[in-house]
């Protein structure tokens, strides 16, 4: 939790993605690599403009950078590995509510939900239906088969097929920045090249992120964006990472630590893409609509709390049309509440983590949030603050209860069921990453999004039973009346 919230400080000024401060991974980035040519490395082609030749090599550039990576902090070396490399992808809360959307102003704590069944093995109601019948380009029209409808001309249809695979292509670079010819993506290269144009240009106005083409790769350039580290590694890893990079033949990689050699071999990098991964200059800085609209398309929830006053007065005047833009581009749907808005994917896809989910994990988080705001949900449909102070002896007895009626019949994880203590930190961090709970001090915040995969707001909501939950409290302090917001 500490170096995500020391990341949250460091905005850049390559870019960066909603946060208040500016300089930290940026200059990093700009001064590892200095005298970058604006348009790229050689045998890299930024797409819609010319080439050109590196100031730099990349060996030299990778020193340098390594050099960066060991000087700085834990926080500072992971924000400037998305700065660098870029290679984190979406993020979006799963399911969509059944319920008609809600007048504009309604809070999550009291809007429609996605309330699953309490099965261990739940999925949100209705959830299969909405993927089985979510049409594959999100805000086109199904053809018609009635006998009155006139055949769709065929300049018509290579239109929607041509926005159809727009579409696949770009939601394909949001979740994997890197596609390689021989990597797990590589029969998307060809769908890639042919819509370059295209998705440059929507990806530059939108998100002002750069593609670039190499003979065998392909390589969406992403803003720094705190809390998506590269699994397993420190400053020393991300430094032998760029190393590895630049050697160019096996032995350096072999070297490697262990997370540095999986990178290597899931990414499958050319000569050419270690290349642009080390050469490449940082994007340009971000104004607010760009920085909201990166926030959007990156994160699960926006919250108008977390946001610079500037960002906060764009969303709020802005929102319907900038959510427009995304189910335009990606197929995204938006809920737009008082507490801010988040982004959905109607085909649960464009996500790198999964809530709702299967797994112990995932379960036991999204029963907890559930609970937590059941007992917490503030009773007030007015002026609702976005977040609640959650009493940690709850936070405990809730999992105690959870893993008592959900952890044995389920088959959850055994090692979470014995270290309660390490089940706890994990589902919190998991709630945290998917923008439902913040980290307060030595406690926890339940944020308003997370409501949203609770029962209905109810009058008065049942009290606990199981042997963990504490007594009802006296009415004052009791539930359903408003805590205060942090």
């Amino acid at each position: 939790m500490e170096r995500h919230e020391a990341a949250a400080g460091l905005a850049t000024a390559t870019g960066g993605t909603g946060t208040r401060r500016t300089g930290g991974a940026g200059r990093l980035a700009a001064q590892a690599r200095p005298g970058a040519a604006a348009d790229g490395p050689a045998q890299t082609r930024p797409v819609g403009r010319p080439g050109g030749r590196p100031a730099v090599e990349p060996a030299a550039a990778a020193e340098e950078l390594a050099a960066r990576f060991a000087a700085a902090g834990p926080a500072e070396a992971d924000l400037l590995a998305t700065a660098v490399f870029g290679a984190y992808g979406a993020r979006h809360l799963g399911g969509a509510p059944q319920q008609a959307e809600p007048a504009p102003g309604t809070s999550w704590w009291h809007g429609p939900t996605v309330h699953h069944s309490t099965s261990p093995l739940f999925r949100p109601l209705g959830y299969r239906r909405i993927r089985r019948e979510a049409p594959a380009q999100a805000g086109t029209r199904p053809t018609g088969g009635g006998r009155h409808r006139k055949p769709e001309r065929p300049a018509a249809a290579g239109a929607l097929a041509a926005t159809a695979e727009l579409r696949t292509a770009a939601r394909l670079l949001m979740a994997h920045p890197l596609v390689t010819a021989d990597g797990p993506h590589g029969a998307a290269l060809p769908l890639i090249r042919r819509h370059a144009e295209a998705l440059a240009e929507h990806f530059h106005a939108l998100l002002g992120y750069r593609l670039t083409l190499g003979p065998a790769h392909a390589r969406l350039h992403k803003a720094p964006l705190p809390g998506r580290t590269l699994a397993g590694l420190d400053p020393a890893g991300y430094a032998a990472l760029a190393r590895a990079l630049a050697g160019g033949s096996a032995a350096p990689a072999a070297a490697a630590p262990a997370p540095v050699r999986a990178l290597l071999d899931a990414w499958r990098p050319p000569a050419e893409l270690a290349a642009d991964l080390l050469t490449a200059p940082p994007l340009p800085a971000a104004g607010p609509e760009v920085t909201v609209r990166r926030l959007l398309a990156e994160t699960p929830v926006v919250r108008y709390d977390g946001l610079a006053p500037a960002e906060r007065a764009h969303l709020l005047a802005a929102a319907p049309a900038e959510t427009e833009r995304f189910a335009d581009f990606l197929g995204l749907t938006a809920e737009i509440r008082a507490e801010g808005v988040a982004l959905l994917d109607p085909a649960d896809e464009l996500t790198d983590l999964a809530l709702p989910g299967p797994g112990t994990l995932a379960q036991a988080a999204l029963l907890l949030a559930e609970r937590l705001v059941e007992e917490l949900r503030p009773a007030a449909t007015e002026n609702a603050p976005p977040a609640v102070l959650v009493p940690d002896a709850l936070i405990d007895g809730t999992l105690g209860d959870i893993t008592d009626d959900y952890g044995m019949s389920a088959g959850w994880d055994a090692g979470y069921l014995a270290d309660l203590a390490a089940f706890r930190r994990d589902a919190l961090d998991l709630l945290h990453r998917m923008g439902l709970a913040a980290p307060a001090g030595r406690t926890w915040l339940l944020l308003a999004p997370a409501a949203r995969y609770a029962p209905r707001a109810e009058p008065e909501p049942p009290t606990g039973t199981g042997r963990h939950s504490r007594p009802a409290t006296a009415p004052a302090a009791g539930r359903g009346r408003d805590r205060q917001a942090a």
